[in-house]
């Protein structure tokens, strides 16, 4: 494909890069071959660069066409998810044949020239929670376990289990799943059965894996057997339970919902990194944060005392910490311990 250089004022959403842009500490900022958007738009023009390169206009045909494939194929999933769940609740099989294709789409999102992070976050909602949770949950967990170099026919078993990992919750009485407040301990302990019912519901239908099972009821366990329901300790838990845990915290705190607004990433990455001193997989938390946290690198936050800066560098010891640039000052929040990144701009 042909290149042609262009100024960072006249780039409009759907262009594709055609270099890999780094910022003044050579960390990352995008990557070359991404889709842009108006957002990665913002972050090239706060660079001051003269010029980038993108491809050609012949292919923002194709660069438009990804953004729509994908908002069509995770409409799918969440119409797929609603199907499976729906015939679950009135006792019929799983239909694997459905479950298989929402995994093949969830895979294959994996190998568009996209910001798959960023698009996801696009189209979180506080509706249909369950679904869009489930699909959210999937294909994070994908992206964990492609960093983790699984191979296709392991990877195709981890999507599945979590896409099914919060089955178990249709057995959960609604005035508890939808509860705008804080559930009573009788309450807690009704939703944490969720993981339980949805092991009993998939290993009764016959036709799923035994990994997938064990998945989903393991996949609120914890590495010091202080999860739910057995108590199992770190290497009796499975290791796709390990992996949706981390996906599912993820996406349950930087999603908005009815009773609570969503979290900033870095709020999440700093709950983890605490976690990991016992409670979430050590490989997997680490694996997660140095991959995703890279992402955000070139955004704009609101800090805690009011000002505005930009990331421009993680630390990979402590990626809830970045170095951020406010006016012509750098501050280190490793060491402006009083400094917090309230949101993203």
């Amino acid at each position: 494909m042909i290149k042609k250089e262009v100024s960072p004022q006249d780039l409009v959403p759907n262009m594709i890069l055609a270099e890999t842009i780094l910022n003044d500490y050579g960390s990352v900022i995008i990557m070359e071959n991404t889709v842009l958007d108006e957002h990665l738009i913002k972050k090239l023009q706060n660079q001051n660069l003269l010029k980038v390169k993108i491809f050609e206009e012949k292919t923002k045909r194709s660069a438009t066409k990804i953004k729509e494939v994908f908002q069509k194929n995770y409409n799918e999933g969440i119409y797929e998810v609603k199907e499976i769940i729906s015939e679950l609740i009135i006792d019929k099989d799983v239909k694997t044949e459905k479950v298989e294709k929402v995994v093949d789409s969830v895979i294959n999102m994996a190998g568009e020239k996209m910001d798959l992070i960023r698009s996801m976050n696009q189209i979180k909602s506080s509706d249909e929670y369950l679904y869009t949770h489930s699909m959210n949950v999937a294909m994070l967990s994908m992206l964990i376990g492609k960093w983790l170099n699984y191979e296709d026919k392991k990877l195709n078993m981890l999507v599945e289990a979590a896409l099914l990992h919060d089955i178990g919750k249709i057995k959960v009485p609604l005035e508890i799943l939808n509860k705008p407040g804080k559930l009573t301990d009788a309450e807690y302990e009704e939703m944490k059965k969720h993981s339980e019912y949805g092991y009993r519901m998939l290993e009764e239908k016959g036709n799923i894996s035994m990994d997938i099972c064990l998945a989903v009821l393991m996949h609120h366990e914890r590495e010091d057997g202080s999860g739910y329901p057995i108590g199992a300790k770190s290497n009796r838990i499975h290791d796709f339970a390990k992996i949706i845990a981390v996906a599912d915290i993820y996406d349950a705190m930087t999603s908005e919902r009815i009773y609570k607004e969503r979290e900033s990433p870095f709020e999440v990455f700093e709950l983890m990194e605490e976690k990991t001193l016992g409670q979430l997989s050590v490989e997997v938390v680490l694996t997660f944060l140095n991959n995703i946290a890279s992402y955000y690198i070139g955004d704009l936050v609101m800090l805690n005392d009011g000002r505005v800066g930009e990331i421009i560098h993680i630390n990979p010891r402590h990626v809830s910490k970045p170095i951020i640039k406010v006016d012509e000052k750098y501050l280190d929040l490793t060491v402006e311990k009083n400094i917090k990144i309230k949101y993203l701009i």
